[in-house]
């Protein structure tokens, strides 16, 4: 998932295998998740966060925000490539994001496309379900 080296997940590995209480009891609400960060160092840093909001036990909304910063002036952000919002157990949403940066040979073998997936739940708790980078 991860490789050894010039690539951090500041806080993804923590994220991944925490779920996380916004304080929300089950009630109607809207809700964020806490910046998810990746990093290929030196290169490109990439920030996704999601809100979503909920109704009667269901997930209505969500909305999944991609930031992003080229460090490395070799790279370019090439943008969001593949992003989806499916249905879960018992009325929550599972969001998925993959964005990629254009980095040349070796810089680009070290990892140009980050990834996450979250899963929020209608009474405002959510889990990182994994995080990546790839090449």
């Amino acid at each position: 998932m991860r490789r050894i080296g010039t690539f951090t997940a500041i806080t993804a590995g923590v994220l991944a295998s925490i779920p996380f209480i916004t304080g929300a009891a089950a009630e109607d609400g809207c809700w964020a998740t806490e910046p998810i960060d990746l990093a290929n160092e030196g290169v490109w840093t990439y920030r996704n966060q999601v809100t979503w909001c909920a109704k009667d036990g269901e997930v209505t909304s969500v909305e999944v925000q991609v930031t992003h910063q080229v460090l490395n002036p070799a790279c370019t952000w090439a943008g969001r490539v593949e992003e989806s919002v499916t249905p879960a157990k018992d009325g929550a949403r599972t969001a998925f994001d993959l964005s990629e940066f254009t980095c040349p040979g070796a810089i680009g073998a070290k990892g140009v496309n980050p990834w996450v997936i979250v899963t929020v739940q209608p009474d405002g708790t959510y889990t990182v379900d994994a995080t990546g980078i790839r090449p």
